[in-house]
């Protein structure tokens, strides 16, 4: 089956290569630069909002912000009827569009150790973001319709992957996509595995080396173009080189820090240094509040929220599950003539013990805790709002669909639409310095444009387009799936188990066949093309409604699937490394006996 995809694709390359230009089917093929927004609520900032208008952009910048604008000969009208827009979001810190690496099981043969090559060890700070991106990976998709049009791109790695780049989701290259190059450097007290630095001291200690080293080299290399007759040569190191700006104070370094312990342990270095910080990926920062407010480092809170009782609600799936197990066998023993008094005795006993282990007060006490821990951390966002410390949010890490009904919850927590909204769009805008041309809805700015059909904010509303620098994308509304008996779907996790088509959509053809997943989390695939030649899935990893898994070949590629279900159906997307993503969907044939 992999085979059959992996040809397709193939064959796909090279067909694509003849053409002068690609098509990227998500975006609807464009006949003029010049689009009339007509009949919209225009929000134009977190805190100014013009009313019910129209948008003029030409070029890809917003022309004119007015009411009832006669649309030029040239313009292609989209009638809002009466929705909302708002200034597309802005990810300042992000893997978008840089495909995962694969995954070697090779150990590197190392002489020392202790004193491994920089890139063993994680530290290749001479890589930049723009070189990794692909513009097809299915993540830019994603983010540009859950209604982003600025991505803060990384690079993946350990302690120092690289520099970053500010790039629009929009674009058929990377080259045509970069706003900004070398616009800060990613740093993370992730060691390297089995070599030094391993660990976060080890890290630190790393990290104030080749810092120092940087202003060093930097004085000597300036010396040496003031004076060369008599003065030593300085020595090329491509990775300490990489770091003057970060040491000279021309490029801030984004330090992903999630935990409180490891945010004051990057205020002490950066202190110690003197660089320009910002840290981002947070999901514990309440201990550190009054510090970060005497700082000048800048706040990216994580959009990601803990799941609420998880454990829990998994743990009452398991007791139900016995519970009706164990009423099976009540049934089949009354049947075979036990006495009915008996059984009822025992079950009896039964509810008396879990009424005591309900009442038991370390249980209580420790479910509070949880409980509290869970409210302090989703009540952050407004925390941080009432204390005056400013903050975006980050999508590094989070998944687009949670986006929206984790700023819900923050938002019932406490935190105002007006910050939510800000942290999404201005406060990430001034923080990576894009403020001048994006964040906001201004005239002579990038018409980067969200549009909902209700407020964001509302908890029914969805995205109808989004606009990057012109170009639009229209988001298709997704039906929600209905059981048999008209019922929403009810647990995905045991409704996915049996035997579901698959097409995998290539531009030009299309693959099909079966995909079976078992209750044990195996997850097979056969081709129609051909039957009997069955895949096995690596790497199954299942929550909430979303299965990942990969499958590799024996060429050593691999392709990566993401699939999110919806009731009797799902789609998403299957990753061929180098040469991009394609869409792949599919309905359940039937369900196990």
């Amino acid at each position: 089956m992999i085979k059959q995809i992996l040809i397709g694709i193939i064959a796909f390359l090279a067909y694509s290569t003849l053409l002068t230009a690609q098509i990227d089917y998500d975006i609807i093929p464009e006949v003029t630069t010049t689009i009339l927004i007509n009949d919209v609520h225009i929000q134009k900032t977190p805190k100014d909002s013009f009313g019910l208008g129209d948008i003029l952009i030409e070029n890809g910048n917003i022309k004119e912000i007015s009411r009832n604008i006669t649309p030029p000969y040239n313009a292609k009208v989209i009638e809002a009827d009466s929705a909302y827009a708002y200034a597309a979001f802005i990810d300042p810190m992000s893997h978008t569009g840089i495909p995962r690496p694969e995954n070697s099981r090779d150990r590197p043969e190392v002489k020392f150790p202790g004193h491994p090559p920089n890139a063993v060890a994680g530290i290749t700070p001479e890589k930049r973001a723009i070189e990794q991106i692909d513009a097809k990976e299915g993540s830019i998709k994603s983010l540009r319709e859950a209604g982003f049009a600025i991505v803060h791109a990384f690079p993946r790695g350990r302690m120092l992957p690289g520099s970053g780049s500010i790039i629009s989701l929009h674009g058929d290259s990377p080259e045509e996509m970069l706003l900004m190059d070398n616009s800060a450097m990613y740093f993370q007290l992730q060691g390297s595995r089995g070599f030094y630095p391993s660990t976060v001291i080890g890290v630190m200690a790393k990290w104030r080396d080749l810092y120092r080293k940087s202003s060093y080299l930097n004085e000597h290399q300036n010396l040496y173009k003031r004076n060369t007759l008599g003065t030593e040569r300085p020595k090329s190191d491509k990775s300490v080189e990489a770091l003057i700006p970060v040491s000279s104070g021309d490029m801030p370094v984004f330090m992903k820090v999630e935990k409180s312990k490891d945010i004051f342990r990057a205020l002490a270095l950066q202190k110690d240094l003197g660089y320009n910080l910002v840290i981002g990926g947070v999901k514990q920062i309440t201990p550190v509040m009054s510090k970060l407010k005497s700082s000048n480092v800048s706040v990216l809170l994580s959009a990601s929220l803990p799941k609420a009782d998880k454990k829990d609600e998994a743990e009452m799936g398991k007791k139900k599950a016995k519970k009706a197990k164990k009423g099976d066998k009540m049934k089949d023993k009354m049947k075979d003539g036990e006495p009915k008094e008996k059984m009822m005795k025992g079950k009896e006993k039964a509810l008396k013990e879990a009424k005591e282990k309900e009442d038991d007060p370390e249980v209580k006490a420790l479910k509070a805790r949880k409980k509290a821990s869970y409210e302090t951390y989703v009540g952050q966002a407004g925390m941080m709002e009432k204390e005056g410390v400013p903050f975006a949010f980050s999508m590094m890490g989070a998944k687009t669909k949670e986006l929206k009904p984790n700023l819900m919850k923050m938002i019932e927590a406490g935190l105002s639409k007006e910050a939510a909204l800000a942290a999404l769009t201005t406060n990430p805008a001034k923080i990576i310095g894009v403020d001048r041309v994006a964040g906001t809805l201004e005239k002579g700015k990038f018409a980067n444009i969200m549009i909902s059909d209700k407020p964001y904010f509302d908890k029914e509303s969805t995205i109808k387009y989004v606009f990057v620098e012109g170009h639009m994308t229209e988001i298709k509304k997704k039906e929600k799936k209905k059981n048999s008996d008209g019922a929403a779907s009810g647990d995905i996790g045991d409704a996915i188990v049996g035997t579901w088509s698959f097409e995998v959509e290539i531009p030009g053809q299309t693959q099909t066949g079966q995909m079976t997943i078992s209750s044990d989390g195996k997850v097979e695939i056969e081709s129609d093309d051909t039957p009997g030649d069955i895949d096995t899935a690596q790497d199954v990893n299942f929550e909430e409604d979303t299965l990942t898994f990969s499958i590799t070949i024996e060429n050593g590629m691999e392709l990566s699937f993401d699939l999110e279900f919806d009731g009797d159906s799902y789609e998403g997307t299957v990753a061929a490394g180098e040469f991009g993503s394609f869409p792949i969907s599919g309905s359940k044939n039937s369900s196990p006996e």
